[in-house]
């Protein structure tokens, strides 16, 4: 049956008819880290229902890209999971299905679908897309042959009485939170566009815009950060219904049955800016090297919610590292009120800050509805750049004499501000009054998992192995420089200006810098020459700075200080001997 309807969609030819009803399910991601019986669990729940058909928004696998065998045999035990379904099973390219050609011709075999392809099931017509290696970057501009295919589908469509979208990444998401126009949201418009299913947030979430419903269907058995219901965050799949002109979505939660609009985009952008607004530190900055620091800094209670906030705020940390004191704060805030609390830090080592400490209160985003804040403690990490006596040639190699008097940075945390799992970086810096000098060492155990394809300047450098450097030359917090570098030594880089908390950038604009790259045995290096003289606004004294690195063969990035990203106020801080 599953081979027959696959087929069917090869050759273009609909399946049902203009006035049968129509019932699908659309299944949530397996991985990253599934976890077990979950899956196997929802499949037989699917199977009750007796759908139509069921089609998966992507990452049933965790795909090897070294390694074909093990790829093909995560895909045969996942199909045959899978094969108590008593129905035609269709498939969306996820992002950890798909990592290579290799991988995605494995895909291909497995799922006997195309990376991209339409199809029809009585008045219904569905589109589906492959932005499992584009990700986030816009189809239009990653994938322009696919989006022009999407184009023309709509279009010779146009007439089909529902149309469904389905992809894997919801990169779409980034225009209406920014307040950007964005194209594909555009022609789903235009086109009429019933609803687009997507995976890639790890939640569920619900958002219409301009009668257009987009649906985030989380986790079918992956792992997921919490359990948090309040955040969309339970495992589910969603049972779609067409009976003519109606349409009807239902949240099938493991074990229960919700609405859809259960945690709407509202809610999720209300956690978002939660996340983010609620609390906030000042006055933490610690210098690498230090030992045993006692220092004091502002904690912010920011109450944005309608709701008042009453409870604990209770600080998590690792003992041996850390003592924050107070380790509870009773808190009890009318809506749109502010509380300042003053905490004592006190630090072992100002050179090993990982994991830093993290503190959880219960929030009432809007009326009704709960869930856990969990916020960071916010650390700026200070380094000294010693001046060199002798300048190093730039030539990748990390050789000369002036890194050898040098103390490396190595010890770097992950986004959620645990200790880096990734392999060893070494990150060095030096100056001798005219210019920068930076250097790293990037440790890779298997050389030939070095993704290094962008050769062109200002190419999308991102999508390689890369170390990425922010830098605020004249500590402004305000004006500042962002340059990512590939294996190859290929840059992309940019002017950034933050204005009234909008990012401005300017592609155009190429930094002066010069950049040599190198292998070693088991790591690529990088040298890195900033002329101060060729930068309009520049301190010889202090810059902000920042810094990470991103491993695609472990799929993780390593940071200097958190947060990570274009807020300078949030950059760590570089000092010149």
């Amino acid at each position: 049956m599953k081979v027959f309807l696959s087929l069917l969609i090869i050759l273009g030819i609909s399946t049902g008819t203009d006035n049968e009803p129509c019932r699908f399910v659309v299944l949530g991601a397996r991985t990253s880290a599934p976890v077990a019986d979950i899956f196997s669990d929802v499949i037989h729940e699917i199977s009750l229902f007796n759908p139509d058909f069921v089609i998966n928004v992507g990452n049933l696998i965790e795909a090897n890209g070294d390694d074909s065998a093990s790829t093909i045999s995560q895909w045969d035990d996942v199909l045959s999971t899978m094969a108590v379904l008593p129905c035609g099973l269709y498939f969306v390219p996820g992002s950890n299905d798909i990592t290579n050609e290799m991988t995605r011709e494995i895909y291909k075999q497995k799922t006997a679908n195309n990376r991209y392809y339409s199809f029809d099931y009585g008045n219904c017509h569905f589109i589906v897309l492959d932005n499992s290696i584009t990700a986030w970057n816009p189809l239009h501009e990653g994938d322009a042959q696919q989006y022009g295919w999407f184009v023309n589908d709509l279009e010779e469509h146009k007439d089909a009485g529902h149309i469904f979208v389905f992809l894997n990444i919801p990169y779409y998401l980034n225009a209406p939170a920014g307040g950007q126009p964005s194209p594909f949201m555009e022609q789903c418009l235009k086109y009429r566009v019933r609803a687009v299913f997507n995976g890639g947030l790890g939640n569920y979430m619900y958002l219409n815009e301009d009668g257009v419903d987009y649906i985030t269907v989380g986790s079918s058995g992956a792992a997921m950060r919490d359990n948090d219901a309040g955040k969309g965050n339970f495992y589910h799949f969603l049972y779609v219904s067409v009976k003519g002109d109606e349409y009807n979505v239902a949240v099938i939660r493991h074990g229960g049955v919700l609405y859809r609009n259960v945690f709407t985009g509202s809610d999720y952008y209300s956690v978002q800016r939660a996340q983010q607004d609620v609390l906030s530190f000042a006055g933490l900055v610690i210098r690498e090297g230090e030992k045993k620091i006692s220092s004091r800094c502002q904690m912010t209670v920011n109450n944005t919610s309608a709701d008042s906030v009453t409870g604990l705020l209770v600080w998590d940390f690792d003992t041996t590292r850390y003592i924050v004191n107070p380790a509870a704060i009773s808190l009890a805030l009318a809506p749109e009120e502010s509380q300042a609390h003053e905490i004592e830090v006190q630090i072992s080592d100002g050179s090993r800050l990982y994991p830093l400490p993290t503190c959880a209160l219960e929030y009432p985003y809007t009326f009704g509805k709960v869930c856990t804040l969990n916020s960071v403690l916010s650390v700026k990490r200070l380094k000294t750049v010693e001046y060199l006596e002798s300048s190093p040639d730039i030539d990748g190699s990390l050789n000369d004499a002036a890194w050898q008097t040098l103390a490396p940075i190595t010890y770097l945390g992950d986004e959620t501000g645990e200790i880096s799992s990734m392999e060893k970086t070494e990150l060095y810096m030096g100056h001798d009054g005219n210019y920068v000098y930076m250097a790293v060492r990037c440790s890779e155990s298997d050389t030939g998992s070095i993704r290094v394809s962008v050769q062109d300047r200002d190419g999308p450098v991102y999508t390689d192995d890369n170390v990425w450097f922010f830098f605020d030359m004249n500590n402004d917090q305000e004006t500042y420089y962002q340059l990512i570098v590939n294996p190859g030594g290929i840059a992309f880089d940019r002017a950034c200006n933050l204005i009234d908390g909008r990012v401005n950038t300017d592609l155009e604009w190429n930094g002066p810098w010069e950049i040599k790259s190198a292998r070693e045995q088991n790591a690529w290096t990088l040298e890195i020459k900033i002329p101060k003289a060729q930068f309009a606004s520049i301190s010889d004294e202090r810059w902000g700075f920042n810094f990470r690195r991103l491993q695609t063969s472990s799929a993780s990035a390593a940071y200097w200080t958190l947060p990570f990203g274009h807020s300078p106020g949030d950059f760590g801080i570089i000092e010149f001997q």
